[in-house]
């Protein structure tokens, strides 16, 4: 077996001249506790209730010991910790404790495990999910046409116009929302757009034409 990649184009080159790409696993199968079960059981003498049952123990543990702070090594496997979020500030003494939250557990691979992939074989994936090849222009023009008979725009009316991945919509949008062109009318989590005033064929209000 090989793993299966695709080449992406590189976030922040995305709508310039510079175009880089990288490579990325294209997989979508997912390896549940069940079939992990399965396949220690498949070589020892465990059952696989016994070996469910020290999985789901070996999870627990590892949540007792990173709500207190502490650095988990599974021996083979790797390295895990909680990282932590706060607002940043000048004077760290301003910072109330509740405002320092768990961000993510962070995870660094044993060498071990390291070691053992170092000879992995690859593969170009058959299977593509790439966004098209737009430019900023390009979706100007999208845009003005999409706004002639749409009063609003979403993610996903903005990704299937413009025929991009959810990913690569979401960052164009954000981008779109912050150079003054789109205005979210809705809520954070729920956006809705709308042209700004003179942007993708929308007048501009007399007051501010003048």
């Amino acid at each position: 077996m090989a793993i299966q990649f695709e080449f992406y184009q590189s976030p922040n080159t995305i709508g310039t001249n510079r175009k880089r790409y990288h490579a990325r696993v294209v997989n979508f199968q997912r390896v549940s506790t069940d079939q992990l079960a399965h396949e220690i059981h498949a070589g020892s003498s465990l059952t696989i209730a016994d070996i469910k049952a020290t999985l789901i123990s070996l999870s627990e543990k590892l949540v007792r010991h990173l709500e207190e702070g502490e650095r988990v090594h599974v021996e083979g496997i790797g390295y895990f910790h909680v990282s932590l979020t706060c607002p940043e500030t000048r004077t760290p003494k301003s910072t109330r404790a509740n405002n320092v939250k768990f961000k993510a557990v962070t995870f660094r691979a044993d060498s071990y495990l390291k070691k053992n992939l170092k000879h992995v074989k690859t593969s170009r994936s058959k299977y593509k999910r790439h966004s098209a090849e737009v430019t900023g222009s390009d979706i100007d023009e999208i845009l003005t046409e999409f706004f002639k008979t749409n009063p609003v725009l979403t993610r996903y009316s903005f990704e299937q116009a413009c025929g991009l991945t959810r990913a690569t919509a979401g960052r164009y949008i954000s981008r779109l929302a912050k150079e003054g062109k789109l205005k979210n009318i809705s809520t954070y989590h729920n956006p809705i757009y709308v042209p700004v005033p003179g942007q993708y064929g929308t007048e501009v209000p007399a007051e501010e034409g003048e």
